[in-house]
């Protein structure tokens, strides 16, 4: 399942394997706004997922 928590929220899956990356595309969502964590542990946008795998963007936040 692919979720991302912030301003926007969304759930939905992939089918195939794919990079963080591509999923980012897919999703139409910045990268560098995201950090991402696979199954719980944090990756990079190199790290390959599955549809079997739980990957989450967590959207960055900075202020004061």
């Amino acid at each position: 399942m692919i979720s991302i928590v912030g301003r926007r929220h969304l759930t939905t899956s992939i089918v195939e394997r794919m990079t963080v990356l591509q999923v980012a595309d897919m999703l139409q969502i910045r990268e560098s706004s995201y950090v991402y964590i696979k199954n719980g542990t944090p990756v990079t946008s190199d790290e390959i997922v599955t549809p079997e795998d739980d990957l989450k963007f967590l959207e960055i936040f900075s202020g004061g």
